[in-house]
């Protein structure tokens, strides 16, 4: 179906009364890209298909009128229908991206969600519809440091061994079997044999170790891989490791989904991403991503045969989702209600020479972001206030806002103005305006700045963002995530952090990898945010709870890391 009509119906929409809207015929061309007389002739066609009324306007420059047949919003809805039962999202979603009223969205939401679920036996195959609200980033593993791009690549990829989290253990994966010596220095894996990439060619030792030569220094992960001296092809399902220090936390490096193992006779291309996971990539645009299932897989093949991921407005996201469904349908969904592992934080750039390099100054913040009072003001139901990296250690913290004015006056804050980022996500955004708001109640003039999870790898706003708020999320290995967070040059604390302030949580990181007590590693990490707090380096602010409905239909549904939907796991009853 021509989606032209549509497009130019809700560019007029605003001036339409009565089914009537005068326009000119300049405006359409710019709508439609194309000439004049193409305009005309796509009027003279829709006239033809009974959709409205043509009066030409008369001599150069003067407005033309069109009389619709129905009112835009039935017509939507009835577009919306077909798109159901033609099995059709792609036209759904140029619908959807045109700038049409939410309300109007949300009316043919239950359609939506209808095309965008679980499609049980659709041609023989189980596919799993679901939307995307921005582009993705890179799906490199060795730059990608963002979640949702992060469980892509484990959807794709493997890594030599993976982390059992209710056993706190690794377990085998593309090797079967290790050794190490006694000094932690030497690390021997052996290879299971016959592991298949998506391009059918064999995995052997050479995988692995090109795998490993890509992390060079500009990678955000190489501190995974700098301690490796040599590495070792003993045979084509054995590869040795040398490190230059004894590091017993080195296998938990190697489960990262960003060593997943690939193929070193194709060049890696983010938009044809070879691996040997359960799911390939089969498509990627700027309309959809498609994975299908690696019928090939070393392991148990998936259960869905294919997950699709559209692209959508972010604003259209938020009344759009595979599992959310309306008041009907809440009392047959499975409800899921977690606590993220992760946090949201105010952030203090120290790379910037600003009065929040004074303790009086970060401290005062830190009793204004009163997080009971944001989320009452904001009308946000439940809350978990955060002290703590995970939200077992968290305790509320005592604030005091009457000791603001004086923890001003002694930074001499002069009332500059500072600028505050954060993502252009709409919870973001409310919560950066709810801190200018407050502050400016104080004197404290904050300018507010948005920035998307796209430009994350850009360091151009690391100079000009002097407070930034932002959040971090753990894998299942919360250990090795809680390194990463500090180790990879990309976020924010590497960013920001003062090189003096680093030094002590590096001191710390060195014994806590070198530990082999999990216990003494907690007492490591207590020590870090001990010292965080003392400094107000950053300030905690909440743990995000997420309540989440899915379709009946869905079984065997499991969140890994980041809180994402296990794929691999998932099946239709």
């Amino acid at each position: 179906m021509d989606l032209s009509y549509f497009a130019m119906r809700a560019h007029l929409l605003i001036r339409e009364q009565d089914l009537a809207v005068s326009f000119k015929l300049e405006e359409l061309e710019e709508v439609w890209f194309c000439t004049k007389r193409n305009v005309k002739r796509k009027l003279h066609q829709l006239v033809e298909q009974g959709k409205c009324t043509y009066i030409p306007g008369k001599g150069r420059g003067n407005t033309s009128t069109l009389v619709f047949q129905q009112p835009f919003r039935e017509e939507i809805r009835t577009f919306a229908r077909w798109c159901m039962e033609q099995q059709k999202p792609e036209e759904l979603i140029q619908l959807l991206q045109l700038p049409i009223p939410k309300a109007w969205v949300t009316n043919v939401s239950r359609d939506v969600r209808t095309l965008f679920g679980m499609q049980a036996n659709h041609q023989d195959k189980d596919i799993l519809r679901t939307i995307l609200a921005r582009d993705l980033s890179t799906l490199d593993p060795v730059h990608s440091s963002i979640t949702f791009e992060n469980h892509m690549i484990k959807q794709l990829g493997d890594s030599l061994v993976i982390y059992d989290q209710k056993q706190d253990k690794i377990m085998p994966h593309l090797a079967h079997h290790w050794r190490v010596n006694d000094t932690y220095k030497e690390w021997t894996f052996y290879l299971r044999k016959g592991v298949r990439f998506h391009h059918q060619g064999i995995m052997t030792s050479e995988d692995v170790a090109y795998t490993f030569r890509r992390f060079t220094k500009s990678s955000p992960y190489f501190w995974m891989v700098k301690d490796i001296k040599k590495m070792e092809c003993v045979s084509p399902y054995i590869i040795r490791f040398q490190l230059r220090n004894s590091n017993p936390f080195f296998l938990r490096y190697l489960s990262s989904s960003n060593l997943s193992i690939l193929p070193k006779d194709v060049p890696f291309d983010d938009s044809q991403w070879i691996g040997t996971g359960a799911f390939q990539l089969k498509e990627r645009n700027n309309k959809r991503i498609v994975l299908e299932a690696f019928d090939s897989y070393f392991l148990e093949r998936p259960f869905l045969d294919r997950v699709e991921f559209w692209k959508i407005p972010s604003e259209t996201a938020q009344t759009v989702s595979y599992n959310i469904h309306t008041s009907d349908d809440i009392q047959e969904g499975i409800h899921k209600r977690e606590v993220e592992v992760g946090f949201r934080f105010l952030a203090f750039n120290f790379r910037k020479t600003t009065v929040v390099h004074h303790l009086a100054f970060r401290e005062a913040l830190f009793h204004l972001m009163d997080v009971q009072q944001i989320q009452k003001e904001l009308g946000r139901e439940e809350v978990l206030e955060a002290s703590s990296f995970f939200p077992w250690k968290s305790q509320p913290r005592q604030r005091d806002t009457n000791k603001i004015e004086g923890l001003l006056k002694e930074a001499n804050y002069q009332g500059e103005t500072l600028q505050l980022y954060s993502l252009d996500f709409p919870n973001a955004k409310e919560e950066a305006r709810w801190l200018q708001k407050h502050a400016a109640q104080y004197g404290i003039h904050l300018s507010v700045s948005h920035f998307n999870l796209e430009d994350f790898y850009q360091f151009s706003f690391d100079q000009d963002a002097d407070l930034l708020l932002m959040g971090e999320v753990s894998t299942l290995d919360f250990h090795l995530s809680f390194l990463g967070a500090f180790y990879n040059h990309v976020l924010i604390f590497r960013r920001f952090f003062r090189d003096d302030q680093l030094a002590i949580i590096d001191h710390h990181l060195e014994c806590f990898k070198r530990e082999e007590d999990k216990d003494k590693r907690e007492e490591i990490i207590e020590e870090i945010e001990a010292f965080i707090k003392k400094e107000h380096l950053l300030i905690f602010l909440q743990h995000p709870i997420k309540n989440r409905i899915f379709h009946p239909m869905i079984q065997s549904i499991h969140l890994e890391s980041f809180g994402q939907v296990d794929f691999k796991r998932l099946w239709i009853v």
